[in-house]
């Protein structure tokens, strides 16, 4: 395993880990976590740069790129929480359901989900103006990686003892 997957293996694991409520989460405990993040979103950086081959221009836009990217996308996802607990309350058994409210809000949520794949369209044609190809290409797979990773630990957490 190369570098580069094993820290990706450390960062999944520790943003996968599943988040007490703030209520439970103690001062200090909070602001442990955040450190740690902090130490392996650097480390993680540190090896993106390293095995792309980026130099301090390419890596702090990508940076940029990737605040902003990541800021729309949970946004979007703020978003289809709400449309969702929205259409659960049209949709709970024995109440009838307002059928045009449901439409719009199923309407709404096909929307979002084009508008977050197009975060990701929009996001690779704006790395493109600043990574070469096989850049952007080793960037889609250590990113379909870390995914698959995440996904992978989530359904390990799901399967009960």
């Amino acid at each position: 395993m190369n570098r580069l997957a094993l820290v990706v293996s450390v960062a999944v694991m520790a943003l996968a880990a599943p988040y007490p409520a703030a209520a439970q989460q103690g001062a200090g405990q909070g602001r442990q976590r955040a450190q740690m993040l902090q130490a392996l979103e650097r480390r993680f950086w540190s090896r993106v740069v390293e095995d792309l081959g980026l130099t301090n221009d390419q890596a702090a836009r990508l940076r940029e790129t990737s605040r902003e990217f990541s800021r729309q996308r949970r946004e979007l996802e703020r978003t289809e929480r709400e449309l969702k607990q929205a259409l659960a309350r049209q949709l709970r058994p024995g109440i009838a359901a307002d059928q045009d409210s449901v439409g719009r809000l199923t309407d709404a949520l096909l929307q979002l989900k084009v508008d977050y794949a197009g975060t990701f369209r929009d996001e690779h044609r704006e790395v493109g103006s600043y990574l070469n190809p096989v850049q952007q290409a080793q960037l889609l797979i250590v990113r379909e990686r870390l995914m698959q990773r995440i996904r992978a630990i989530q359904q390990q957490r799901d399967v009960p003892d």
